[in-house]
């Protein structure tokens, strides 16, 4: 049973956003680890604790390191540069196991208690290292890691010499002392953009409510029918009917005589005509 430290390296990357309170599990040894156990890579803290377990009940080797790392997630692990003596050390294992997001605190030293129990060991057969929490910060966390991943390959380098070449190790997120971050919405206009929002905001729930409480009234309770726009034009239809009336009634109040129509043939017309 051997996950390539390609296949590890790219579960890390495409998950590595998915879970920001969660964190990654590598085991790796120089034994051979046949037991068939799952390997998804979104698992609880306790199913991976007994994948774990069965895979090291026969207690495969002589020696065992159990490496906690707070504050650790996928993300960090997202290339081989992250933590190159810890990525040469997998492999060259003979067997390895990788989970890209455990939910939940995995303890390391439940591990260590159930090893010394199960196989019979001395406490110096069952190592448990807690490293340096990792930083929030992208800069600060990638020192931290550098420097834990020297720190790690050290104490590897003394497991290949004085282990006898039989050793497995565990490294796993420890307990996280920050928080994720998380996104906080900043206004840089002092507050005015905010407050413009939360009036908009009062702006459309008083209109619902309004619309909610005159849902059921009359029709003429509820829509108005007479606006200053329709005032205002019944005023100025009003003037216009009185110009007009007045105009018709000065047309119709015209008298003419039908005889100052007749042509005149009295003595005055005819000396006109001369």
């Amino acid at each position: 049973m051997r996950l390539s430290v390609t296949a590890a390296i790219a579960g890390f990357c495409a998950s590595a956003h998915a879970f920001s309170d969660s964190s990654p599990f590598i085991l790796f040894s120089t034994a051979k680890l046949s037991t068939s156990i799952s390997q998804d890579q979104l698992q609880s803290s306790s199913k991976v604790l007994e994948s774990t377990k069965q895979l090291l009940s026969s207690c495969p080797t002589n020696h065992y390191l159990l490496v906690s790392q707070p504050n650790l997630n996928a993300g960090h692990l997202s290339s081989k540069a992250a933590v190159p003596r810890l990525s040469d050390s997998l492999s060259h294992a003979a067997s390895s196991y990788s989970v890209a997001e455990v939910a939940g605190e995995f303890d390391v030293k439940s591990i260590a208690a159930y090893l010394r129990e199960i196989c019979e060991l001395p406490r110096s057969a069952v190592d448990v290292i807690e490293l340096a929490p990792v930083p929030s910060s992208a800069a600060e966390s990638a020192k931290t890691l550098k420097q834990n991943d020297d720190q790690l390959g050290l104490v590897l380098e003394q497991y290949k010499t004085a282990a006898g070449g039989s050793y497995t190790v565990i490294y796993a997120g420890g307990p996280r002392t920050e928080k994720p971050q998380t996104y906080t919405a900043e206004f840089t206009d002092s507050g005015a953009g905010h407050s413009e929002l939360k009036r908009q905001l009062h702006d459309v729930n008083g209109a619902r409510r309004q619309e909610k409480s005159t849902k059921d009234l009359p029709l003429f309770a509820k829509y108005q029918y007479f606006t200053p726009g329709i005032f205002m034009g019944l005023i100025a239809l009003v003037i216009l009917m009185s110009i007009l009336y007045g105009g018709i009634s000065a047309l119709a109040s015209l008298q003419v005589s039908y005889g100052a129509f007749d042509k005149e043939m009295g003595p005055a017309a005819q000396k006109k005509q001369q």
